[in-house]
């Protein structure tokens, strides 16, 4: 078999070497806005076809890095990597409609390695295709990872270009030198779509991977400040003998983010379907987030004390309430032992609980992790060795977990959903919510985590990068179709989102940049950015985040004007007591808490009647313009201007109207604004307080006003 393997080398370096012969001249692909041309010197130039300035500059012999290893040379039990180098000059020809880049020797070190690669570039919807495709002949040479396409030099205006970057509901950095160097790993919380935009006033480039898997893979980006250049790279996991990249898309184009933004959502509506929502979470404001009892096994709401939850959710009309810490093990204990707890009334006081809350219009929504389970418990135990992540040396990813710093920490090992034991589990936990009577399941973390990489021999997944890709999402596809089918009503939901799971949740909690005004878990300037995922994804419906047990005066005009959901949180003591009894917390009131703890200033910000009171009435002005508020699509300012100082606006578009939101985020001072708009009559202005205002009145400070539009009739 070996020799044969040998023959077959032989015989497609041959071949590759005739078809590659004679190309050293120049090689060029043009698109409606640029053109790519490949020199005799290898070197690859995208540029303007107007002005003919250079859009990027790269070698060809940088275009990649690539490692490979020896699964036969292991050191324990992780096989020896390599460094891979070109020992031939590449050839590279036209071939069609397409630019073939062929190399046919690679070496590590100094050992010849039987390898082979083609690297393509074609045109395709005016943007340049960027692939590749590896072959090892000998199955014990598996390429690891591979970085592909590297640019070195993206042209950069020091001022004016701004970068559009996924990171959670995005960001937008103003000018390359605040960018400096950035990475994220997508899919995750950290890096929610696999794209990201260079815009530079009415053009831009967009990079982005149109990868129909949604795969594991990492970009990263870097300002030269000396060149005034950035550099760029795509990383990708590969552990095969034979790999065949996803389309990199790299596209010059005229116009704003917003048409970057369409690109990628062109694609995705080509490889995916977006998932039908229940109404009901169409129509929900946000929802009462309530730990009852803490990791300490402390109890702070009995299951007869959810009335009370309800009664203080329905006073700020929110319409959802989520139940964490429910089970006997307490929040972030005992995972995943689910079990409804005597000590706080029994199973059948729960399902009670969760009726009355019915009949008061309330939704509940109950809590699992979908990745962490407690080494302390018999599941460990047992199935530890068949559920848990494993890394190369096929040892167990650990982490702990403590709430309070008078208490030992909690140690969890990471599940891995390619495990068919833990798939069930999961399962098992949506069956057993629908019986206790809740309107959905919060998997905690399945729209935050990474793509770790799984190595365990016991699991479903090929390849170590399919367990959080892949598995991931049959995972919560077979319990969406499933629960679907006993219950349409039940939702799916998570913490944060990412495109690689959003086909499949009803509802999102949010984390994050860009989910909340000021977020609580990332400290400085985040250059926060919701629209860009809000824009791309206008269907996604998320709460903000909010850690606090009151929801302030600007976190709630923020939550308005981005078409995300309301929130607010109780997680301790003294959550409880300001939401029963108003006692203000101090500097020392969670000193205890290790674990993003409320903030204090925030909560004392407004009297509480004050904030329950605007809160309700922010709600009830949503919901009496539903239809843009519940039902619009959010357009973010796309096809209009607005002008005024400290201004902010927001389209939500529904049929033929179109309802502009405007926020006055001056805390001390009204504030003058004018909208620019073309295709569009006026129609009305509304305010909380008074359904009809002018439409030219200064707005009040931190006040919004929402301005509806009907499109001109031809």
């Amino acid at each position: 078999m070996r020799s044969h393997l040998k023959i077959f080398y032989l015989i497609f370096t041959m071949s590759v070497s005739v078809f590659a012969q004679n190309t050293n001249k120049d090689v060029a692909l043009s698109t409606n806005v640029s053109s790519l041309n490949i020199n005799n010197e290898g070197i690859l130039k995208i540029t303007e076809n107007k002005t003919g300035k250079a859009i990027l500059c790269t070698s060809i012999g940088n275009l990649w890095q690539l490692t490979i290893q020896n699964k036969k040379e292991s050191a324990l039990l992780t096989p020896k990597v390599y460094s891979v180098t070109a020992s031939q000059k590449a050839e590279v020809q036209k071939s069609g409609a397409d630019i073939l880049i062929i190399y046919t020797g690679f070496k590590a070190g100094n050992t010849s390695l039987p390898i082979g690669a083609t690297f393509k570039i074609t045109v395709r919807d005016n943007a340049y295709v960027f692939t590749v495709e590896l072959h090892s002949t000998l199955k014990e040479w598996e390429f690891r990872e591979l970085a592909y396409p590297i640019f070195n030099d993206i042209t950069a205006d020091a001022q004016n270009s701004k970068v559009y970057w996924p990171n959670g509901l995005g960001q937008c950095f103003e000018s390359p030198r605040v960018f400096k160097e950035q990475v994220f790993n997508y899919p995750g919380g950290r890096g929610t779509m696999q794209w990201f935009s260079i815009n530079t006033e009415n053009q831009g480039l967009y990079i982005g991977s149109h990868d129909p898997e949604r795969g594991k893979k990492q970009f990263k980006m870097a300002y030269n400040s000396q060149r005034a250049t950035f550099s760029t790279e795509l990383q990708f996991p590969v552990f095969a003998a034979h790999y065949v990249s996803p389309n990199i898309i790299v596209k010059p184009y005229i116009g704003t983010w917003h048409d970057a933004a369409d690109s990628y959502r062109q694609w995705f509506n080509q490889s995916f379907k977006m998932p039908s929502i229940p109404d009901w979470v169409k129509k929900d404001s946000g929802w009462l987030l309530a730990v009852l009892k803490q990791q300490n096994g402390h109890v702070m709401w009995n299951y007869d004390n959810i009335e009370k939850l309800c009664y203080l959710a329905k006073e700020r009309n929110l319409t959802t309430i989520g139940l964490f810490g429910w089970a006997n093990g307490g929040h972030d204990n005992l995972f995943p032992n689910f079990i409804p707890d005597n000590l706080m009334g029994g199973k059948q006081a729960l399902k009670e609980a969760i009726k009355k809350a019915h009949e008061r219009g309330i939704r509940i929504i109950l809590y699992a992790n979908a990745f962490m389970f407690d080494v302390s418990t018999e599941y460990y135990r047992y199935n530890g060795n068949d559920v848990a992540l494993m890394q190369e040396d096929q040892t167990p990813i650990l982490m702990s977990v403590r709430k309070f710093f008078d208490f030992t920490p909690v140690i969890f090992a990471m599940a891995s959903p390619s495990s068919a034991i833990w798939r069930k589990t999961m399962f098992d936990l949506a069956i057993q919510a629908n019986e206790l009577g809740a309107d959905g399941i919060l998997y905690d973390q399945m729209g935050v985590k990474d793509a770790t990489l799984d190595f365990s021999k016991l699991h479903d997944n090929k390849l170590p990068q399919d367990a959080f890709t892949k598995y991931r999402v049959q995972m919560l596809n077979e319990i969406r179709t499933k629960m679907k089918y006993i219950n349409p009503e039940f939702i799916i939901m998570t913490e944060a989102t990412h495109d690689g799971v959003i086909t499949e949740i009803d509802y999102h909690h949010g984390w994050g940049i860009g989910s909340a005004l000021e977020p609580p878990r990332f400290a400085g300037d985040l250059h926060t950015f919701t629209s860009l995922f809000r824009y791309t994804f206008p269907e996604l419906i998320e709460t903000q985040r909010n850690i606090n047990p009151v929801i302030t005066r600007s976190e709630a005009n923020f939550s308005a004007i981005f078409g995300l959901r309301h929130e607010i949180e109780t997680r301790y003591d003294e959550d409880v007591n300001y939401l029963l009894n108003e006692i203000l917390p101090d500097s020392t009131s969670y000193s205890n808490v290790t674990y993003v703890p409320p903030l204090y200033q925030k909560i004392n910000e407004m009297p509480a009647k004050e904030a329950t009171k605007y809160i309700h009435d922010l709600i009830d002005f949503e919901n009496q313009n539903a239809e843009f508020f519940r039902y619009g699509t959010f357009i973010d300012e796309k096809g209009f201007k607005v002008n005024g100082k400290n201004i902010i606006a927001k389209g939500f578009l529904n049929g033929d109207r179109l309802g502009i939101v405007v926020w006055n985020t001056d805390e001390k001072e009204e504030s003058a604004f004018s909208i620019e708009i073309s295709g569009y009559d006026f129609g009305e202005a509304k305010e909380i307080s008074s359904p009809k205002v002018s439409i030219n009145s200064p707005l009040s400070e931190n006040s919004i006003r929402l301005i509806v539009y009907t499109k001109v009739k031809n």
